[in-house]
């Protein structure tokens, strides 16, 4: 585990009103991280889930840029939950702590609507675990009753590098390429091995993966993302287990391209 991470989580709960024994408990299940198994030179690692799997999803469309330091092999990533707000009229603030301008709506026309957002901060790794780079990002959740929660992240496109030739489905909206994916996740229980058809599976499919570590019992969950390029800001809408086509999330991204 980071120190650093380690550092800003500890940082961002005191400022939570809860026990002593509570924070520690958040702070323990905030920062493990297991690694998703995928064949390649970019070694993806989960932090805080919503957040890792955001990020490993446009390093999977976009790369991860390499760094003067070293060749970047993976990304760690985790939530400022100090600067979480409810209030969508805050975004300027939020923009102005993350060093970024994007362009986000407060509602979309199929119900989902804005609940909260935060700053994220990431770093690229070589592949001895040392600091490359820093950044910093935004990310905004949304609801819609009865349905699974929406997630938005934004990050700077320098984070990533190169281009991704396997997406399930792409569009292009206003001269914007829209990357669709659907992904299938195994999540296993601490010391469960995968089968060896599963590992021979994560080395060929490049829409499956697996966590290992932290999950009791095993289960499969299904991500779709759509993920795009504006003004040099990566947007990557995101849902576990989503009622959705791929047409209702370029949907989506269409509203925010059109809303620059």
């Amino acid at each position: 585990m980071s120190e650093f991470r380690n550092k800003e989580y500890i940082e961002s709960m005191s400022l939570i009103n809860l026990s002593d024994d509570k924070k520690e408990k958040m702070i323990s299940d905030l920062t493990k991280i297991s690694p998703i198994r995928k064949e390649g030179t970019v070694k993806k690692r989960m932090g805080v889930r919503k957040t890792a799997i955001i990020v490993a999803a446009c390093i999977m469309v976009f790369g991860v840029t390499a760094g003067a330091a070293g060749v970047a092999t993976g990304i760690v990533s985790w939530n400022r939950i100090d600067t979480r707000t409810s209030n969508f009229e805050d975004l300027s603030k939020i923009e102005e702590k993350a060093g970024m301008d994007i362009t986000a709506i407060e509602s979309f026309s199929n119900g989902y609507t804005f609940e909260f957002m935060e700053v994220e901060e990431a770093k690229t790794q070589d592949a001895e675990g040392n600091d490359l780079r820093h950044f910093k990002g935004i990310d905004l959740t949304y609801i819609k009753e009865g349905c699974p929660d929406i997630y938005i992240g934004m990050d700077p496109a320098e984070m990533f590098s190169g281009s991704y030739d396997s997406d399930t489905a792409a569009k292009e909206i206003d001269g914007v390429t829209v990357h669709y994916n659907y992904d299938e996740y195994l999540n296993l229980p601490d010391g469960e091995r995968p089968t060896e058809e599963e590992l021979q599976r994560a080395e060929t499919d490049k829409h499956f993966y697996i966590s290992d570590g932290g999950s009791d019992p095993r289960y499969t969950s299904y991500v779709s993302t759509a993920s795009f390029e504006i003004d040099g800001i990566i947007y990557c809408i995101l849902g576990f287990d989503l009622d959705m086509t791929a047409d209702e999330l370029f949907d989506m991204a269409e509203e925010i391209i059109n809303a620059r």
